[in-house]
């Protein structure tokens, strides 16, 4: 059965951003395409390798003005990243999401929400098997069985010439001693230094497991000083870090991601759009494989 893939855009972009710094690429006006081009490729090269009959891009909805539900809860969460907007960033958010428009491609971002939580609702409900594309080892914990019968998997973008990493249940045993189900407590207790999630003071994930697992992975039972110390945030940090739970009104607010039916040459005004996007910005090679069928 095709799967449905759902795509952490903020994961490939901000890899695409850092991948391009000292490699920039202009169009004739002088727009910074770099990022664009490695977010295409990257999206590309995995949308023709799996073959998914869904297809959504997930993106970020917060901001400084718009904070995270998480801070509501935890003030400190993400504290410690620049508050200086990175204007190229923002720059390439704006050119990959006006190509993702015109191409066709499903996106969506829920205000106050990340896409992480995004994935979690559509994992949550999408029938069949469901393939993520992102880096971020938070959504390990999806992989297994989904809700509604189907399976899940996690691809890590990888070089062009480098095999595919694919995580199962199995990669997640064997990376962090635990099932991916019991992954938000491990997280939770060794805390995210990226997320300026603390953690329980002196427990790592190895140690977590350890003393979840003796406790047949009943935090209320743990036999240890310092998580009993530190009980009540540990259930706040696992709160932050689980995607496996509902959230208030997450699987309402969603829309149905449609098949996978991107933009195709023919004579439609979405066709000439997008044709125009790509020749306004000198990105040849898009077109190309547009026009020969090779773009997905």
């Amino acid at each position: 059965m095709q799967p449905t893939l759902l795509i952490d855009g903020n994961n490939i972009l901000i890899r695409a951003v850092e991948a391009t710094r000292r490699s920039a690429m202009h169009s004739a006006s002088g727009t910074d395409t770099s990022a664009l081009v490695v977010f295409i490729k990257t999206l590309s090269r995995y949308i023709r390798a799996h073959k998914p009959y869904r297809v959504s891009v997930l993106w970020d909805q917060t901001s400084t003005e718009v904070p995270n539900w998480r801070n509501h809860l935890y003030p400190a969460y993400k504290a410690n990243r620049p508050t200086a907007p990175d204007s190229y960033r923002r720059d390439s958010r704006f050119l990959v999401r006006e190509f993702l428009h015109r191409a066709g491609v499903h996106q969506h971002g829920l205000v106050g929400f990340e896409a992480d939580d995004l994935i979690g609702a559509y994992w949550r409900r999408e029938p069949g098997n469901i393939i993520i594309l992102s880096n971020d080892k938070d959504l390990a914990q999806l992989i297994g069985p989904t809700p509604l019968g189907g399976t899940c998997s996690q691809v890590r973008i990888s070089s062009a010439d480098t095999p595919t990493d694919t995580w199962t249940a199995s990669q997640v045993q064997e990376h962090f001693g635990c099932t991916p189900e019991q992954l938000p407590w491990v997280l939770a207790l060794a805390g995210d230094a990226s997320d300026n999630i603390p953690g329980v003071p002196k427990i790592g994930p190895k140690f977590a497991v350890k003393h979840m697992a003796a406790a047949g992975w009943d935090i209320n039972k743990v036999d240890h000083l310092g998580i009993q110390e530190h009980l009540e945030q540990a259930h706040l940090f696992h709160q932050l870090v689980n995607l496996r739970n509902p959230w208030e009104n997450s699987d309402t607010n969603l829309p149905r991601i449609p098949l996978f039916m991107p933009t195709q040459p023919g004579p439609d005004d979405t066709w000439r759009a997008l044709w125009r996007f790509l020749d306004d910005l000198q990105l040849r090679q898009f077109q190309r494989q547009l026009m020969a069928g090779e773009l997905w």
